[in-house]
């Protein structure tokens, strides 16, 4: 199982960065949350857009892009997760018509975290569902977010802890 979910990811990042539009990567994203299961979470993303909408023929909303990102999860104790995610994301802009958009967005990925435990919490496995709803404020080449994003097996094992971080971060359109 475990080499199942490796493989997967590994397939779903390729996808993301060797898609054959435009360029390899859109935009650069680092963040930083904390939770209040006393963990903090430090996060790196790279993000794909593509270049697709729904509703597109007469509004051009919700436009989507993937999203894969790299986390460190740091326990008050000291302890420590990493993981890796893929997410697709949909996003809502507000005022497409302007230089600065303001935004909400929402998307369900699924992630891979190194160990089960941290801080007294035991997500059950290592494999993980991420949902993520946030707003931001897109200007010019940057983007600035505020996103909840909850972690859990989903009930698939007996034990799932789950765990909800509130994060910021700061994107760069490339």
């Amino acid at each position: 199982m475990r080499l199942f979910i490796i493989t997967l990811l590994f397939f779903a990042v390729s996808f993301n960065i060797y898609a054959k539009d435009k360029d390899e990567i859109d935009d650069v994203t680092v963040g930083y949350g904390s939770s209040s299961e006393h963990i903090d979470i430090y996060r790196i993303s790279i993000k794909k857009d593509l270049n697709k909408y729904f509703f597109e023929k007469r509004y051009k909303y919700l436009p989507k892009y993937y999203e894969t990102s790299l986390g460190y999860w740091e326990g008050e104790s000291g302890g420590n997760i990493k993981s890796i995610s893929f997410t697709p994301m949909f996003r809502y802009d507000f005022g497409q018509y302007y230089e600065s958009i303001p935004y909400i967005e929402a998307g369900v990925g699924a992630a891979y975290l190194s160990k089960t435990k941290l801080e007294g919490e035991n997500f059950g496995t290592h494999f993980q569902f991420e949902n993520v709803i946030g707003i931001g404020f897109k200007f010019s080449d940057f983007d600035l977010s505020f996103r909840y994003i909850h972690h859990s097996n989903a009930g698939i094992h007996e034990d799932n802890s789950g765990v909800d971080f509130t994060i910021i971060s700061i994107s760069y359109k490339f």
